[in-house]
């Protein structure tokens, strides 16, 4: 009963200082862990290398636009079906990296390296995103009571995204969140800061036709920084958490991870429960989180291998980017 009092306070703690809008996606660990795996299984090449020796704007890139203070599909395809919206989403990512490709062809040095390393990020966050947000969608909609409202659905997909989070790490990595370094794995130099900013502002003008300022990933780095919380398990900070959250958690929370939390409802779908992309599909799927992962590892080692081709063979970049449109790990049951 203890139990239950501490969650439902930690959860309505989170919906008091939700973000104004918010989407289906991996969460902040999975992002991270995807990266690290897509880069152990690249062959050694021009884009690993570059990757090894930048890695921290490669870390920054894996969080994709999760670091904005906009969401993008938001202005772009409200409305619209999840088949339309996922082609336009993947034309405006190929337009995106094309823009970041233009702008990179006439900086040399650290600077080219940095933006190249950030791409390659954004890549596996692309291959990541595309696969892992319609499952989580379904199940956050799908275990969700019926005439749930808008908070209890949002903490849902909260709960959802820090369970994968958690049990990734710990079958992965055999860590707890509360060991690792959050501030590590946010670091970035100014100068390269500078610098990815200068590559998004270029790209998110000539992609989306919106201006960001100059400060807009300084300012989301500085946010997701504050708003990751760890609580391990027989510590007396949950007391104080609960006993004034507000003067604890002064920012928007977007993930409060727990230390050695179970899979009491089968995120990952061990079982194999069926589950559909999006409504009207042929038919439904039975895998499993980890297996969803996995492919689209393979997916993003295909999209690094041919961004490898473009910058550093001099090969044309149409490639790519028609693999980047033409991406899509659920078509053939559309």
């Amino acid at each position: 009963m203890k139990k239950k009092c501490i969650c439902s306070t930690i959860k309505a703690a989170i919906y008091y200082l939700r973000p104004k809008e918010v989407t289906a996606l991996a969460g902040f660990l999975t992002q991270y862990l995807f990266g690290m795996e897509s880069f152990e299984k690249l062959p050694e090449n021009y884009i690993k290398n570059v990757i090894q020796e930048n890695n921290h704007p490669f870390l920054i890139g894996l969080q994709g636009y999760d670091l904005f203070s906009f969401n993008p599909h938001t202005i772009s395809k409200r409305g619209l079906s999840y088949q339309t919206a996922s082609g336009v989403r993947g034309q405006e990512y190929g337009a995106l990296i094309n823009s970041m490709l233009d702008h990179i062809e006439n900086l040399q040095g650290r600077e080219r390296s940095a933006c190249v390393s950030y791409m390659a990020g954004f890549l596996c966050y692309y291959a990541l995103n595309q696969a892992a947000r319609p499952y989580i969608s379904y199940f956050a909609g799908h275990m969700t009571p019926a005439g749930s409202s808008r908070k209890e659905k949002y903490l849902r997909r909260l709960e959802i995204e820090a369970v994968l989070d958690t049990v990734l790490l710990r079958t992965n990595c055999h860590m707890e969140p509360s060991q690792l370094n959050f501030e590590a794995l946010t670091f970035i130099s100014r100068r390269d800061l500078a610098e990815i900013e200068k590559l998004l502002r270029y790209a998110v003008r000539s992609t989306y036709h919106y201006k960001i300022s100059s400060s807009e990933l300084a300012t989301g780095l500085r946010n997701l920084r504050r708003s990751i919380i760890c609580l391990q398990q027989n510590t007396g900070f949950r007391k104080v958490l609960i006993g004034s959250v507000t003067k604890i958690l002064p920012l928007s929370v977007k993930r409060i991870y727990i230390d050695f939390i179970p899979d009491e409802h089968d995120y990952m779908n061990t079982e194999g429960r069926p589950w559909l992309p999006c409504a009207g599909c042929s038919r439904a799927l039975h895998s499993g989180f980890h297996v969803i992962y996995e492919e689209a590892i393979a997916s993003s080692l295909h999209l690094l291998e041919s961004l490898d081709s473009c910058i550093s063979w001099g090969m044309n970049r149409d490639e790519l980017i028609s693999d980047i449109i033409g991406f899509d790990p659920y078509a053939d049951i559309m």
